[in-house]
């Protein structure tokens, strides 16, 4: 148990759960075991393995609420070390398209039939997508993004904080870089500001990311739909290659509504 105590149990048994959350009511797809144990208690304990499923990591979450001003890679667990990067043969930068062909080797290495290695390199080097670092590329043709306070939310703002000198200095040359792009403007009169948290990467790079706890506390919640792992599985059944694309720095790509932009400084 939770308090060190240990439980004698004789009896489980498979239920179906509904969950009823902050967001909303959340169907678990497949039946759960549950262990019945003695007591009175009305309690209903989820396991941490349910928790995981539902992609619930309490132990991760308490390592975020004890985070000091730079978290470390270890504890990140979107790690972006070694980015896929999306990319007949277009023009490729050398860095780039070294990568790429690397990348089909791995492939090869992992179980790709060799035969069609000439086949796979012609398909990835075929369009101008993969990139290496951030650049001056047109935006995507998606709306931009627009958030729901909830009523009565007043506007939060953090007091100023210190850090380091070598994450001074990544933030300003990272900073400078989304303002160079476009993607990011100083707005020194901002009646909103949540505190950068910059993340230690392998290799004592740092990513850039910012504490939008207190952002989030006032933003109404969305309802969405939890993945369906048996569903998922299913779609992908008879498959024999899997590949991992990501957006590199994605968060920094997401536009976001010209009335909104603020809330998130």
């Amino acid at each position: 148990m939770a308090d060190g105590s240990s439980v004698w149990v004789n009896w489980t048994v498979k239920i179906n759960l509904r969950l009823r959350t902050i967001a909303g009511n959340v169907h678990i797809a497949e039946s759960v075991e549950c262990l019945i144990i003695p007591g009175s208690s009305g309690e209903f304990l989820l396991g941490n393995d349910l928790l995981l499923k539902l992609g619930i990591d309490v132990e991760r979450q308490i390592d975020l609420l004890a985070v000091p001003l730079v978290a470390d890679e270890n504890e990140d667990e979107f790690d972006d070390a070694e980015e896929p990067t999306i990319g007949e043969t277009a023009q490729h930068e050398e860095d780039v398209r070294a990568k790429i062909l690397e990348l089909v080797e791995l492939a090869i290495a992992d179980g790709f039939p060799r035969e069609y290695k000439k086949e796979l390199t012609r398909i990835a080097l075929r369009f101008d997508l993969f990139r290496s670092r951030l650049g001056a590329d047109p935006p995507a043709k998606v709306p931009p993004v627009r958030i729901r306070l909830k009523p009565g939310a007043k506007p939060y703002r953090c007091k100023a904080r210190k850090y380091p000198p070598e994450v001074r200095r990544f933030m300003e040359d990272f900073n400078a870089k989304l303002v160079e792009l476009g993607w990011v403007y100083e707005n020194r009169e901002s009646r909103w500001a949540c505190p950068a948290l910059p993340v230690r990467k392998g290799g004592g790079e740092f990513r850039q990311t910012a504490d939008y706890k207190p952002m989030n506390t006032l933003v109404e919640a969305i309802v969405g739909i939890m993945p369906d792992l048996q569903t998922d599985l299913e779609a992908v059944k008879g498959a024999n290659f899997f590949g991992l694309f990501d957006f590199i720095k994605g968060y920094w790509q997401i536009a976001l509504a010209e009335e909104f932009q603020e809330m998130l400084s």
